[in-house]
């Protein structure tokens, strides 16, 4: 094939349509690919094994913080008669054995029970954020890999068609037909595009890596990824609802507000706790003292006694009534996070919403307009190029805009992709993140 005829081949495969593959990729909810990665990650991501642990060991601490302190058994013997220890000797030799139990004041074993009832509360929430944090990490990393398939993908077609301007380029120079600047610019142009591709290429290996990282699986384990169609993201586009009925959906539905709302909770009932400190508990004690036969022939009658003891707080204004306090502090301190949680979550989805809709204004805009018009540029600059009224620099800068319109469009379609996900994961229910 002549150089001249390579070079127009090339132009045809280039501008003719963006790159496409078999099965691009989804928006989001429909991305087969993307969910089971999530899927993957949920289930072998350290993080999250770390959260369910710390569930289940908050969840187990509810029992026991209601449960009475274990009763003290109390053996002993007394009076036995010195120097020998004489057992039977003696009327007032006795074998004890007593029984005793703590009861604390009313109220006070169910307080106990709700402050841990809260921290479990809070260990789920948690759970639940980091399990919404992993999908947005996973999405962020995974529709990188998609963006950079597709300007790799871009980017070889591009060079297919650099490397024939610079075969057509210098072939013209070589019969005096062009200048000498028009083979050395077309081979700048493709250097330039190679460290580019190089540069392209390290982004595509560091997010596998991130990837597999988030799925717990060696860096350069093989990860499905597919070109990103920018127009078909741009039809599969559905007009959002509005900022303020999101903000309200986030903090209805949020676990990062719900996992404040239930350190509060715990907060407010170790107020309780502590109060309910400085009343007096209980101590019940059942005694039996069996006593032996004195001197192996009197048979003396056993003993039972009965008693009720009672804490006295009387140190409560420098011990429990602190602690009361403290637990106060902790309630407003709980309070008020809660408070600046709420408005950052607000701050985030009112952020996100308007870069989602900025990205899908951007998405329409290069894909309605941008790219066909770069696209006709080309055509109508190649038409010209066969009739010898256009010059090859021009037509490969004309290429090259076109080029960059379609990496653009492949770069905005990933960040909307994206940004949709993280919006998804700000406002979905509770289960459905």
């Amino acid at each position: 094939m002549q150089p001249r005829q390579l070079m127009l081949t090339a132009l045809a495969i280039a501008g003719a349509a963006p790159v496409r593959a078999q099965d691009s990729l989804a928006p989001t909810v429909g991305d087969s690919i993307l969910q089971s990665l999530v899927a993957e990650a949920l289930q072998r991501n350290p993080t999250v094994a770390q959260r369910q642990a710390a569930v289940r060991a908050a969840t187990l601490r509810i029992r026991p913080a209601g449960s009475l302190p274990d009763p003290m058994l109390t053996l002993g013997v007394m009076d036995l008669r010195l120097p020998d220890f004489e057992f039977n000797h003696s009327d007032f030799t006795e074998l004890d054995a007593a029984l005793s139990q703590e009861i604390p004041w009313p109220g006070t074993l169910g307080a106990r029970s709700g402050v841990m009832r809260a921290a479990a509360a809070a260990a789920r929430a948690e759970d639940s954020v980091v399990r919404r944090e992993l999908t947005t990490a996973m999405a962020v990393a995974y529709y990188r890999l998609g963006y950079t398939v597709t300007a790799l993908a871009t980017l070889r077609q591009q060079g297919d068609l650099l490397q024939a301007a610079v075969q057509l380029s210098t072939t013209r120079y070589a019969t005096g037909v062009a200048p000498q600047s028009d083979p050395l610019q077309a081979k700048l142009a493709r250097d330039r595009l190679r460290s580019e591709a190089f540069a392209v290429e390290s982004e595509r290996v560091a997010a596998v890596a991130a990837v597999n990282a988030l799925r717990s699986r060696a860096p350069g384990d093989s990860v499905a990824a597919t070109v990103i169609d920018p127009a078909a993201v741009r039809a599969e586009a559905t007009p959002q609802s509005d900022t303020d009925s999101l903000v309200a959906l986030a903090l209805a539905t949020h676990p990062r507000l719900s996992a404040r709302r239930a350190t509060v909770d715990a907060a407010t009932r170790t107020i309780q706790v502590e109060r309910l400190g400085a009343r007096p508990d209980f101590t019940v004690t059942l005694r039996y003292g069996y006593r032996p036969a004195f001197g192996g022939q009197f048979n003396l009658p056993d003993f039972f006694s009965a008693s009720i003891g009672l804490r006295l707080p009387i140190w409560a204004g420098r011990k429990q009534n602190r602690l009361a306090d403290a637990a106060r502090a902790d309630s407003t301190g709980a309070a008020a996070g809660l408070h600046d949680a709420e408005l950052q979550l607000q701050r985030e989805v009112t952020e996100m919403a308007a870069r989602v809709q900025a990205a899908e204004q951007r998405l329409a805009l290069l894909v309605d307009g941008v790219l066909p018009t770069a696209r006709g540029t080309v055509e109508s600059v190649v038409r010209s190029y066969q009739v010898g009224r256009a010059e090859l620099l021009t037509l490969l800068s004309v290429e090259d805009a076109r080029f960059r319109a379609e990496l653009e469009a492949a770069e905005v379609a990933a960040l909307y992709l994206t940004q949709l996900v993280m919006l998804r994961q700000l406002t979905a229910e509770e289960g459905r993140p």
